[in-house]
């Protein structure tokens, strides 16, 4: 359908056939009460009324030009070619409120949208359950895939297995009206988390922390330092379990959620809030106004011109993930902080990223170099090349480039990713300060 009459001004009769044209559509897939989303300037498809308010609201707002694909009054996603990187940015109403840990759904397809554009046909199911109700009369419009990302997050902040969700899932459906939609399995959960997007890589690693079995390793059945076996032995027996690696670590590239947060309007405007709503008068109200952020932009000012490169921060520290102070088991995560964004949101949730977790039964100490690997690879692409990205706030695709600017640590920790030897002396230098005569 000719989209042209959309940028036309709203007294000519091409605007208002094209909008009856549109509510024609709309009305053919209308949802209960005959009521549609209103794609106003307003509105952008967050509230329902009937097509007369519609209309109305059309005519006095004007169309929101943003909204090509009309993937919310009928039309399929796959059914125009994708723009601008990938992405046409379309104003998508969230069925469910989106809070402080982010259930915006259709907020969450829209980020995805890109990665999906040789497969429209799985991004089309993954829309049909954005959209789907949980089971009809169904209050607070939840649908088969906002429940399920709601539970997901309550599995996830509470550290349920995967059994007990299961269980549950089973439990909650039987609970529900028949028939309902809400998955039953956490295979099926898992699989529709997978296809969001939200995956990581499995390393493995040398027991005795030489090697990662990535690149030149990857096939490897022994560490090429110490020549340990790859694998864990048969318990009682000399046999490697070839199917257990003796070692493993998470890795989740920080580069594609960096390009997600860009997508998303919102996101991308508070990602340059640094630049253009911070108080700048001297005082120190955010690490933008520090010494050594100023001191980046002087060295490398091509870097420092765009306020969209991100200044990040790392923290690492190992814990013990049973809060059992008797065992020698460590987890080590790797995080990332964004400190970009306004500083009421730099360590929300949300805006946190875990990059790396390193698991063992022991912790890595001066190793650690050894698993941050592929974390330094990409730090170092985003430094020297960059990467391409989309600004879904400016609609526009720009090379999106990074700086780690500090680390978090406590001294131990810090001496870790340093050395050994700077760990002593800055225990050595803090001892000092602290018992040097006074007066």
């Amino acid at each position: 359908m000719d989209r042209s009459w959309m940028f036309t001004n709203k007294t000519t009769d091409a605007f208002e056939i094209g909008v009856n044209d549109f509510l024609r559509q709309a009305i053919a897939h209308a949802g209960v009460g005959n009521r549609i989303y209103c794609p106003c300037l307003k509105c952008g498809n967050k509230a329902l009324y009937n097509v007369h308010e519609v209309k109305g609201h059309i005519f006095y707002n004007g169309f929101d030009t943003n909204y090509q694909r009309w993937i919310w009054h009928g039309e399929s996603s796959s059914s125009l070619t994708v723009k601008n990187f990938g992405v046409t940015t379309v104003r998508v109403p969230p069925l469910v409120q989106e809070d402080d840990d982010g259930d915006d759904i259709f907020g969450m397809m829209q980020d995805v949208e890109e990665e999906f554009v040789d497969r429209p046909d799985q991004f089309e199911k993954l829309l049909s359950d954005a959209e789907k109700p949980l089971y009809d009369g169904c209050p607070n419009n939840y649908t088969k895939l906002s429940a399920i990302v709601r539970l997901y997050n309550l599995k996830a902040a509470n550290g349920w297995s995967d059994k007990s969700f299961s269980d549950l899932l089973v439990a909650i459906s039987d609970m529900l009206p028949q028939p309902n939609e809400l998955y039953t399995s956490m295979y099926q959960v898992k699989k529709t988390m997978s296809s969001l997007g939200m995956g990581y890589e499995k390393i493995h690693a040398c027991r005795n922390d030489c090697v990662l079995y990535r690149k030149e390793y990857k096939d490897l059945e022994c560490c090429p330092v110490c020549g340990v076996s790859r694998w864990k032995l048969e318990k009682n027996k000399d046999t490697n379990k070839k199917s257990v690696p003796a070692k493993v670590i998470w890795y989740i590239p920080p580069i594609l959620r960096f390009r997600r947060l860009f997508r998303n309007d919102t996101h991308a405007k508070n990602l340059t809030w640094h630049a253009t709503g911070r108080i700048k008068d001297g005082m120190l109200r955010h690490p933008a106004d520090a010494p050594q952020w100023k001191t980046i932009d002087i060295l490398y000012p091509e870097f420092g011109k765009d306020s969209r490169n991100l200044r990040l921060g790392l923290a690492a520290d190992g814990m013990n993930p049973h809060s059992n102070q008797s065992t020698s088991y460590s987890t080590w995560p790797v995080i990332l902080v964004n400190y970009n964004l306004p500083p009421h949101l730099c360590m929300k949730r949300k805006f946190v990223m875990l990059t790396m977790l390193i698991s063992g039964p022991k912790q890595p100490g001066n190793d650690i170099d050894v698993f941050l690997a592929p974390l330094v690879e990409d730090l170092k692409l985003l430094w020297e090349e960059g990467v391409e990205c989309f600004d879904g706030y400016r609609n526009e695709t720009f090379n999106l480039r990074a700086t780690l600017l500090w680390t978090i640590n406590d001294f131990p920790a810090y001496g870790n990713l340093s050395d050994t030897l700077l760990k002593v002396i800055k225990h050595a230098q803090y001892a000092e300060m602290i018992l040097a005569p006074r007066g």
